[in-house]
């Protein structure tokens, strides 16, 4: 069966979305197993639609729509399009009432993620942010939690006092872009192991870039500590016990040549 990962933040707007199309482009497979699925399943509704000028009644709406039938998740692949960077990605609709019926819907029936006994891969969930309801049964559902947030006091306080979603699956905290306390700090505080805290640096540019605001060269994709971080925290999720083999650099770097909507603002090509 395919694993879930759940990637959801607990207050703000963290970069959620960044980083789960960043893991989906890191992430390290077997030999002769797809590359993950992206199901955007934020109950706030969906971006990635417009973002990529794809078709949001092919994407979630579909997969919903199919979930109670006995096809035990087949059409978990047909409803995933293709993305700039080789990424494969389920999109939910931007109305919020429409999305969070859909994501309701796919949480009642799980085999339509995780499919049968034959299926493989892994699926990454953006949640958005984590509510009560089908966001928060995804996020036991799942395999592993990836709870994300900014480096401030603010939102570290909320990931405290809501330090259960830190314990009901194997969880970790990701903390984006400048952090003004150390590793071993916030994990005693929040009482975890420290190797479950990781602290990624933001890059603003390639921020943008995921965000459709521009784009970036291909060395900047490969500089950028949001790539490295991801690609770091990919190869944790995945288990060291497990046969792979790494993508060299990300295929997110194929996101450079992305035609973006005339309506972005430029953000300067890097050579």
């Amino acid at each position: 069966m395919r694993r879930l990962v759940a990637v959801g933040s607990l207050s703000g707007a963290p970069g959620v979305t960044a980083l789960t199309l960043s893991l989906a482009a890191a992430w390290p497979t077997a030999q002769g197993v797809a590359s993950p699925v992206v199901v955007e399943a934020d109950v706030s509704g969906g971006d990635l639609a417009t973002r990529f000028e794809l078709p949001e009644n092919e994407g979630l709406l579909m997969l919903a729509a199919g979930a109670r039938r006995d096809s035990v998740g087949k059409e978990l692949d047909a409803c995933a399009l293709q993305a700039p960077g080789s990424l494969r990605v389920v999109v939910a609709p931007s109305g919020a009432e429409q999305a969070a019926s859909c994501v309701a819907e796919i949480a009642s029936c799980l085999h339509a993620l995780r499919g049968g006994e034959t299926d493989e891969g892994v699926v990454l969930l953006d949640l958005g942010r984590l509510t009560e309801g089908p966001s928060r049964h995804l996020a036991r559902a799942a395999d592993r939690l990836v709870i994300v947030c900014r480096g401030r006091a603010e939102p570290l306080v909320h990931v405290a006092v809501r330090g259960e979603w830190l314990a009901e699956v194997p969880a970790e905290l990701v903390v984006m872009g400048p952090c003004s306390y150390p590793q071993v700090e916030i994990a005693e505080a929040l009482k975890v192991r420290r190797e479950r805290v990781h602290l990624l640096g933001r890059d603003a540019r390639v921020a943008a870039a995921l965000d459709g605001r521009g784009r970036v060269g291909r060395r900047r994709w490969r500089r950028s500590p949001l790539t490295s971080g991801a690609r770091a925290l990919a190869a944790r999720l995945v288990g060291a016990e497990e046969d792979v083999t790494g993508k060299a650099g990300g295929e997110l770097a194929q996101l450079a040549g992305r035609a973006w909507p005339s309506t972005a603002s430029a953000v300067g090509e890097e050579r």
